[in-house]
């Protein structure tokens, strides 16, 4: 078939990059590879290996639903789908890991519906299971609203309209909720399994003050405008995409409908010991390598390691050493309050790239008056003939109280992500407006310091150190005589300047036999200026 032929009967969005003319096999197998890493980058995309009809004009929701061995619920589910949109311009984008008949099942559906798209995954492409289906199959969406579901029938297709209403009105995610009045957890199955279910839900509302938007930020039935999820860089462990999106991208307004969860008509429930393990490994990454998350855990946790500083030097010091108690608290506090400051300023608050130096100064007043606060106490409880260490131990919890109090709207401030960009009308809308100047087919941003793994090894660094737009075009083939009509991925990165540093960096995207030339690069550089203002605010 024509490359031009392929181009014509394939839609891909310009997140993902991919040779349309390309045959399966390795080659399309290692271009997907990076999913099956559990990494989704703004450079990366699934091959082109298997070819699905589309529309000419764009659906307004695109329902993502990832499938392993359901043979007998899709074609159901399909049909309930269809039935449930009516009128409404809406796909159905099927991401399977069957090792049974579906993927023939998914095939008869594509070729009597042209609604009807999907991805089958082979081997190493499978690797990350059910979340790195999920995130292949929002790359393929092309709807305004992307709804995720599962294929088992346990999320009834009719809520979908519901779904789509609320965010049409407004809502930038949309969640079925069975913690919701009217909802019900009905087709969960056994005492256990609720109560694990339900167990796991107050776990992750307790750590993330984020999780707490919607009363069940573990459902894996949400919708959502797909400008949401543009530039995000997911890392999921396990299947909970929804609380990676919650976590990730702040200043969400989240609507929760109810969900009454239907039994489960046919197959195998995927709930196992391992997917509560990858669930608590989930938990920790977020944990850990989102900054600015569970910000008031890790407020005190900091505080209490400060202790572990401050307590023994003030034992050594006033027993040992022989100083008096009064005289050994200063260096002890000083050593305590330094590591206290610096750890929080790199961690808890790491995510706070502007305004960092008023954080930092706002935090150190507080804590001189913190330590005022507490040289008080501990005098008094010296004073009241209390030993040194145990002076010294109830002195510091009062003035972390006192702490932690005074920097409750900075602790319990939420992430200042760059993902939150993603849902800025202002800068969607500078953002298509520039694509459309330049004649890109999309354009995201990334922070500084964000995933590079779909650019060249050094690029975005250099980028950022130099401060210089830079011009990227990737041929599709390097055969000496190559086909004129083989599209090519073509990006322009342009980096953010403000108050002399970059901010962010703006990457336009093109897959085109033509790629963009100096001028386009010109005219980006000088339309980029005006996302300066409202990058600064973030």
């Amino acid at each position: 078939m024509p490359a031009t032929a392929w181009a014509a009967r394939w839609s891909l969005p310009a997140s993902i990059t991919g040779d349309v003319a390309r045959p399966p096999g390795l080659a399309a197998l290692e271009a997907f590879r990076r999913f099956g890493e559990g990494v989704c980058s703004p450079g990366s995309r699934p091959p082109a290996a298997y070819p699905w009809p589309v529309t000419a004009t764009a659906p307004l929701v695109s329902v993502v639903v990832p499938t392993r061995n359901e043979t007998a619920n899709v074609r159901p589910l399909w049909e309930r789908t269809r039935e449930a949109l009516g009128s409404t311009a809406f796909e159905v984008c099927f991401v399977d890991d069957s090792d049974d008949a579906t993927p023939e099942v998914l095939a008869e559906l594509a070729a009597g519906a042209p609604e009807v798209r999907y991805l089958l995954r082979q081997g190493a492409d499978r690797v990350g299971g059910l979340s790195t289906a999920v995130v292949a199959g929002l790359h393929m969406a092309r709807g305004r609203f992307v709804c995720v579901m599962d294929a088992d029938l346990q999320h009834p297709p009719e809520v979908i309209p519901i779904l789509l209403s609320e965010a049409e009105q407004g809502a930038d995610l949309v969640v079925a909720s069975r913690y919701s009045p009217g909802g019900s957890r009905r087709g969960l199955g056994g005492g256990t399994r609720r109560l694990v279910s339900r167990a796991a839900t107050l776990l992750a509302r307790l750590l993330f003050t984020e999780a707490r938007l919607s009363a069940d930020p573990l459902s894996g039935f949400f919708l959502c405008r797909r400008a949401l999820i543009d530039g995000i860089e997911f890392r999921p462990v396990g299947f909970k995409i929804l609380l990676e999106l919650l976590v990730c991208v702040p200043g969400l307004r989240v609507v929760d409908v109810p969900l009454t969860q239907a039994e489960r008509a046919s197959g195998e429930s995927k709930a196992t010991m391992r997917q509560g393990l990858l669930y608590l490994g989930h938990l920790r990454s977020l944990v850990f390598d989102v900054q600015g998350s569970a910000r008031m855990w890790k407020f005190g946790f900091v505080g209490i390691s400060g202790l572990a500083i401050f307590v023994p030097v003030l034992f050594a010091l006033s027993g040992p050493a022989g100083w008096s108690p009064l005289l050994a608290f200063l260096p002890a506090y000083a050593l305590s309050a330094i590591w206290n400051s610096r750890l929080n300023l790199r961690w808890t608050f790491a995510d706070l790239r502007r305004g960092r130096a008023s954080v930092a100064a706002r935090y150190q007043q507080w804590a001189l008056v913190s330590g005022i606060t507490m040289f008080a106490i501990f005098a008094g409880l010296i004073a009241a003939g209390l030993t040194p260490w145990l002076a010294g131990l109830a002195a510091a919890l009062l003035a972390m109280a006192l702490n932690g109090f005074a920097n409750r709207a900075v602790v319990r401030r939420r992430p200042a992500a760059w993902a939150r960009v993603a849902v800025d009308q202002e800068v969607q809308t500078a953002l298509a407006r520039l694509a459309r100047q330049v004649g890109a087919d999309r354009a995201y941003i990334l922070p500084p310091d964000g995933d590079a793994s779909g650019f060249p090894a050094g690029l975005l660094t250099h980028v950022v150190d130099h401060r210089r737009p830079t011009l990227l075009t990737e041929a599709a083939s390097y055969r000496a005589q190559r086909r004129s009509n083989i599209e090519s991925a073509s990006r322009l990165l342009l980096p953010v300047v403000s108050e002399d540093r970059v901010a962010a960096v703006v990457v336009c995207e093109r897959y085109a036999p033509v790629g963009f030339d100096a001028a386009a690069l010109e005219a980006a550089t000088a339309a980029v200026a005006e996302l300066v203002p409202v990058l600064a605010g973030t």
